[in-house]
């Protein structure tokens, strides 16, 4: 590994982080497969979290690390854009975007993990830690946002250059402009929050592979 190319590990890192991350976001109780729960319901969620621990707290660590692997990816991308041809400008101030945004969802998993290794009852957990889980649905959505815009940005960056999948490109931005509007809905109208998570996740799709296709082609070129 300490001969590899920036370039290369980069691109694997693009082509691998989001997928791996996407599976253990899957995977989170009070989530879409285990104790599925309305994440606008405090009181449903950590009962999932609490009576799932073990899960969650693989999940809580396992989601940052996938997070902090795409950003290093993100940045080589960001790097490559810099030293060869357009969308510089851009791509820097999606990065930005993007960085504070996973930083946002670090936290997001930092307070599932408290949740899940308080050791309390589903009885004590709930009122205990109601406040907090109430504030990581908004830093949530903030970060749901600020990440989405730096998806559309980037996109519109790479779709710029000459080298680049032009069409997917445009696909990756039309899906970061509704993550951002449905996000905006899920955090103004917590009923519609469900559905909404349920359609960023659509989206998150789209961009999963698209940064696939960016890295293979990363590392492709070495």
């Amino acid at each position: 590994m300490g001969t590899i190319s920036a370039n290369r590990l980069g691109g694997l890192a693009l082509m691998l982080a989001p997928v791996i991350t996407l599976i253990f976001f899957f995977l989170q109780p009070g989530g879409i497969l285990i104790d599925a729960a309305d994440p606008a319901s405090s009181s449903a969620t950590i009962a999932a979290i609490v009576g799932n621990a073990g899960l969650a707290k693989v999940t809580s660590v396992l989601i940052p690390l996938g997070l902090l692997v795409f950003l290093y990816g993100i940045f080589v991308l960001q790097g490559n854009i810099k030293s060869n041809g357009n969308g510089d400008a851009l791509a820097r101030f999606g990065v930005l975007f993007i960085l504070v945004g996973v930083v946002g969802w670090t936290i997001g998993a930092g307070i599932a993990l408290a949740i899940s290794g308080s050791g309390l009852s589903v009885e004590q957990a709930v009122p205990f830690f109601g406040s907090l889980y109430a504030a990581s649905l908004g830093i949530g959505t903030i970060s749901g946002i600020l990440s989405g815009i730096g998806f559309l940005t980037l996109a519109f960056a790479v779709s710029t250059r000459d080298d680049s999948n032009k069409i997917a490109a445009l696909a990756a931005a039309v899906a970061a402009v509704v993550a951002i509007v449905v996000t905006i809905v899920g955090g103004v109208d917590t009923a519609q929050l469900e559905t909404m998570n349920q359609i960023t996740g659509i989206t998150y799709l789209v961009h999963m592979v698209w940064f696939f296709l960016l890295g293979r082609s990363m590392v492709k070129a070495g």
